[in-house]
C-alpha cells in the first residue's frame, strides 16, 4: 500500500505499486550534467527497464520504461537526489514464473563535482505487483468515431455502423510520405520498390503492406497505387513514369504540399552538326512522346576540301537520300509525335503534332523545285537549287519546324523564317495536332478510366533536316547558276540534323477516401518543343499538350490561388534568329492545352471558381483561340459516385491503437491499468478468438461473420466469402506493436523515429487473426500489446450487395 510505505529500499523489493516512483540518492554533492538533462528530463547513465524473463544480468531482453527524470542538489545535507517518474506507470510482473522485474540500471559515467566516478554502478533489480487478469473482449462498437483514423479512412464510421465507403481504394501500400527535397519517381509499368528513398520506414514501410507476400519480390504493375495515407511535403515531388496512367488511391486523405508530377518532358536544346536528329524526352505517364528530330544527311560522297565538314560519312547517319525515292525522307524529315489514344475508330492515335519536312523536299516544293533534292555530290542538280546571289550564292531556306499536340483543345502550327531578303520556296508549315479528332463530348471529358478516358496528351513534331547556308561558286550578284571557273559544284556544304519535339503531359487519377488538399501543384503540363543553343541552325520542334487530371473524393479542396494545376500545352522550341528586319527567329508551334475533371459530393464545385487555380487561365485560352472558349473546354466538374469496378471498388477504414482503454485492475477497480506488458490474443479453441457483426439484407437481425449464420449453413460468412483481398467482399487485417510508455494519442502515433513510443522492431505486418501476433515476432520482448484493425470493402465481389454494414467487432485477450 503506498500510503503505509512512501519509501522503501528497491533492491529485491517485492510487490511495488505500479504507480511507483523511483528515487536515487546520492550521499554527495554529483555533476547534474552526467546524470539529468533538466530540459529534455532524460538521463544519458541511467536505464530503467522491464525485464521479461526475470534474469537481470541478461540485458538483451530488456526493454526501456518510458519516463522522466528530475534532479535535486541538496546543499545543507551534501546530497543529491534523481526521481524517475514512469509515463504510465511500471507494468505489473505478470502472473506465471519467472515473474517479470524492473531494473534500474546506474552507469559509471555518473561522477561527483570533483569529477569522481561512481563507486559501485550496476543493477538494482525490484518486482513490481503480481496481477492475473481475466479474459477481456476488447470490442468496438462504432457509436462515436472516437477510435477511428479518420486519416487513413474512407468509409462512413458512427452512430453505431460502419458503412461500406465510396472508393479511395484499399490501401494496401500503407502509407507513403515525400519528405522536403527529395524527389521520388515510380514506375507505371512496373514498381519494384528498389528506390533507396523507399528503403527509409518514415517515407514508406514495405512491412507495413497489406497482404504483401514476398517484400524481396513485390511489386506494382500496371500504374494502380493503393495507400492508406499520402503526404507530399512543401519542396518534394512524386512524380510518375511509365506507359500507363497513373492511377493514385489513397484510402483516407491525400495532403499535396509539394508537388506531383505528370507533364511531359521538353525536348532539349540540340546540336545540328549531329548526325542523329533530337531524341524526344519521356512523356508524362500514358502521353505520347515527342516525335524526334530530322536526320543529318550523308556527306560522305563529298571529295571538295573546301567543305566545312570533309569528314561527313558515318556509319550511323541515313546516308545519301535517293532524290527518286521520297520514302527516304522519313530519315530527315522531323517525327511526327505520338497522339492521343484514339477511342472513336480510324487511326489508332490522333492529334498529334507533326514533324517539320526537310529542306529540300521533293514533290512538296512549287515547280520547278520540286525535283531538287539533297545532293549526292557536289555537282548533283546544282541549276536548280534556288540559291542567293545577294547572300554569296547561298541556300537561304531551311526545314520545316515542328508543330504542337493537340488534346483538349488544337496545338497550333509553328513559323519558319529564310535567311536574306528573297523569299525562297520553303516547305508548308506543318498544323498542329487536331483535338476535333478526339470527338470529346461529356462522357470523353470525365476521364472515367473504365471507358477508357484517362489517356496522357499527345507530343509535339520534330524538326527537319535541311541544308542551309550550302553555297556554291556560282556568279554572286548576278547568276548563281553560273559558276565564276569550271563546273558549278558545292564549294562548302552546311548539313543540319533536326531538334526534338516535346512530350504530351501524362494522364493522372486522384481518388481519396476521405478528403484531397492541394496546397501545392499538380502538374500535367506538355514539354516544350526542342531549341537550339548558341543560334545554331537547328529547326525546333513543336511543343507537347497538356495531359489529364481526374481529382475525385468527398472532399477536393485546392489552394485558391493561381496555378494550382497545370494543364498547359509545352512552348513551341526557339529556332535560329535571321536578324532581319523582316524574318525573326523560327519556332516551332505551342501545344494545346490538356483536360482537368473534378468529382465531389454535392455541392458540386463551380468551374469558373475553380478555374481560377488552374493554368492555362481563361484569358490566355480566349487570346489564342477566341472570344468564344471558355472554362469548361478545359475543366468540368461532376458529382462523385462509387464506381464498383477495379480500383475504385475498393474502400476501407482503419482503427487506431487498442491498448488499455476502459481497463482496470479487477482486483482494485480503483487502480487503472495504464499499460499491459503485452497482450496474448487468443485462438478459437474456446471460443471465437474474434469475431464481428454483419447485418445483410436477406435477414433482419445481425449476423455472425465467424459464427453461424443464416446465410449458409455448416459454415461461417469469413469462410463463405473468403477472407482474401481481391475476391472477398469484406476482409479484416490486424496489425500489432509494443509500447514502452503512454500513448496520448492512439490515433496519431509514429511507427518510426525519434518522437516513436514503439519498442524499435516490434511493429508486425497485418495478419488475418490477432493470435497470429502472439508469434509474430521470433523474440517473445516483441510481443504486441497493442494493435489496430483495417477493414476493407471490395464492391467488385460476389455479395456485395448483400453486405449493409458492420456493427460490432471484437478482440478477445489475455492480458499479461
Amino acid at each position: 500500500n503506498p500510503a503505509t510505505f512512501a519509501d522503501v529500499p528497491a533492491l529485491g523489493a517485492r510487490d511495488v505499486y505500479r504507480q511507483s516512483e523511483v528515487r536515487i540518492v546520492f550521499d554527495d554533492l554529483m555533476n547534474p550534467a552526467t546524470l539529468v538533462n533538466p530540459v529534455t528530463k532524460t538521463s544519458n547513465t541511467i536505464t530503467v527497464a522491464v525485464d521479461p524473463d526475470g534474469n537481470p544480468g541478461d540485458s538483451s531482453d530488456q526493454v526501456d520504461v518510458q519516463g522522466k527524470f528530475s534532479i535535486t542538489l541538496d546543499q545543507s545535507s551534501l546530497t543529491t537526489t534523481v526521481v524517475f517518474t514512469p509515463d504510465a506507470g511500471f507494468p505489473s510482473a505478470g502472473s506465471t514464473l519467472p515473474l517479470r522485474l524492473i531494473v534500474v540500471n546506474l552507469s559509471t559515467g555518473i561522477q561527483d563535482l570533483g569529477g569522481n566516478s561512481l563507486v559501485q554502478p550496476g543493477n538494482t533489480p525490484f518486482t513490481p505487483e503480481v496481477i492475473t487478469f481475466p479474459v477481456i473482449d476488447i470490442t468496438e462498437t462504432f457509436d462515436t468515431t472516437n477510435f477511428e483514423d479518420s486519416t487513413h479512412s474512407g468509409s462512413p464510421w458512427g452512430n453505431g455502423k460502419l458503412l461500406t465507403g465510396p472508393g479511395g481504394g484499399s490501401g494496401r501500400l500503407g502509407d507513403l510520405r515525400v519528405p522536403t527535397g527529395f524527389t521520388l519517381v515510380l514506375d507505371t509499368d512496373l514498381e519494384d520498390f528498389t528506390d533507396p528513398l523507399l528503403q527509409d520506414p518514415t517515407v514508406f514501410d514495405i512491412d507495413n503492406v497489406l497482404d504483401v507476400g514476398d517484400p524481396n519480390t513485390f511489386t506494382v504493375t500496371g500504374g494502380v497505387f493503393e495507400f492508406a495515407r499520402l503526404v507530399v511535403e512543401s519542396g518534394a515531388t512524386l512524380r510518375f513514369e511509365g506507359s500507363n496512367p497513373a492511377r493514385l488511391f489513397v484510402r483516407g486523405e491525400a495532403i499535396i504540399q509539394g508537388e506531383i508530377d505528370v507533364s511531359g518532358l521538353g525536348g532539349l536544346t540540340h546540336d545540328p552538326t549531329s548526325y542523329t536528329g533530337g531524341i524526344a524526352s519521356l512523356p508524362g505517364p500514358g502521353g505520347g512522346a515527342g516525335g524526334d528530330g530530322g536526320a543529318r544527311p550523308d556527306g560522305g560522297n563529298f571529295t571538295t576540301l573546301l567543305m566545312s565538314d570533309p569528314t561527313l560519312d558515318n556509319p550511323n547517319d541515313p546516308g545519301p537520300v535517293d532524290p527518286t525515292d521520297p520514302a527516304q525522307y522519313t530519315l530527315v524529315n522531323g517525327q511526327d509525335g505520338m497522339g492521343v489514344v484514339n477511342l472513336g475508330g480510324g487511326a489508332p492515335m490522333v492529334a498529334e503534332g507533326r514533324g517539320g519536312l526537310a529542306w529540300p523536299q521533293p514533290m512538296t516544293l512549287p515547280a520547278p523545285y520540286d525535283l531538287i533534292h539533297f545532293p549526292v555530290d557536289e555537282l548533283d542538280s546544282l541549276t536548280s537549287f534556288p540559291f542567293d546571289k545577294l547572300l554569296n550564292c547561298i541556300i537561304s531556306a531551311p526545314g520545316g519546324v515542328g508543330s504542337g499536340g493537340g488534346y483538349a483543345l488544337s496545338g497550333f502550327a509553328g513559323k519558319n523564317f529564310f535567311i536574306g531578303a528573297t523569299l525562297p520556296p520553303l516547305v508548308p508549315d506543318m498544323p498542329g495536332g487536331d483535338s476535333s479528332l478526339l470527338g470529346l463530348d461529356a462522357a470523353a471529358r470525365t476521364l472515367d478510366p473504365d471507358q477508357g478516358y484517362l489517356r496522357g496528351g499527345s507530343g509535339g513534331g520534330g524538326g527537319g533536316a535541311h541544308l542551309l547556308q550550302t553555297r556554291v561558286n556560282g556568279q554572286v550578284l548576278n547568276d548563281c547558276t553560273k559558276s565564276i571557273g569550271g563546273p558549278l559544284s558545292i564549294v562548302d556544304l552546311q548539313l543540319f540534323s533536326g531538334a526534338a519535339g516535346g512530350s504530351g503531359g501524362g494522364a493522372l487519377q486522384l481518388q481519396s477516401g476521405r478528403r484531397t488538399v492541394v496546397n501545392g501543384v499538380i502538374d500535367a503540363s506538355g514539354g516544350n518543343g526542342g531549341g537550339v543553343k548558341n543560334n545554331a541552325l537547328a529547326q525546333p520542334g513543336g511543343g507537347g499538350s497538356g495531359g489529364a487530371i481526374l481529382l475525385q473524393g468527398p472532399q477536393v479542396q485546392i489552394q485558391p490561388v493561381p496555378s494550382r494545376i497545370d494543364i498547359s500545352g509545352g512552348a513551341g522550341g526557339q529556332g535560329f534568329d535571321t536578324s532581319t528586319p523582316t524574318n525573326g527567329a523560327s519556332v516551332g508551334g505551342d501545344g494545346g492545352p490538356g483536360l482537368l475533371r473534378i468529382e465531389t459530393f454535392t455541392p458540386l464545385l463551380d468551374p469558373a471558381t475553380e478555374a481560377s487555380k488552374v493554368i492555362p487561365t481563361l484569358s490566355t485560352l480566349m487570346s489564342s483561340y477566341g472570344a468564344s472558349i471558355t472554362e469548361t473546354d478545359i475543366l468540368t466538374t461532376g458529382l462523385w459516385a462509387a464506381s464498383g469496378m477495379g480500383p475504385s471498388g475498393f474502400s476501407g477504414v482503419q482503427s487506431c491503437w487498442f491498448s488499455d482503454r476502459d481497463f482496470v485492475d479487477p482486483n482494485d477497480p480503483t487502480k487503472p491499468i495504464t499499460n499491459f506488458f503485452q497482450l496474448q490474443f487468443q485462438d478459437d479453441s474456446a471460443g471465437l478468438g474474434w469475431d464481428l457483426m454483419l447485418k445483410l439484407k436477406s435477414f433482419p437481425n445481425l449476423q455472425s461473420y465467424r459464427g453461424s449464420n443464416d446465410l449458409v449453413a455448416g459454415m461461417s460468412l469469413e469462410e463463405f466469402f473468403t477472407n482474401q483481398l481481391g475476391t472477398a467482399p469484406i476482409i479484416v487485417r490486424f496489425q500489432g506493436a509494443k509500447v514502452t510508455g503512454s500513448i496520448p494519442q492512439p490515433c496519431s502515433v509514429d511507427l518510426t523515429g525519434p518522437t516513436s513510443p514503439l519498442f524499435p522492431g516490434s511493429l508486425t505486418g497485418w495478419v488475418e487473426h490477432p493470435k497470429d501476433l502472439n508469434t509474430y515476432h521470433a523474440d517473445p520482448g516483441l510481443a504486441p500489446n497493442i494493435f489496430r484493425f483495417a477493414i476493407l470493402w471490395d464492391a467488385n465481389a460476389v455479395n456485395f450487395a448483400e453486405i449493409e454494414y458492420v456493427e460490432d467487432l471484437m478482440v478477445r485477450t489475455q492480458p499479461d
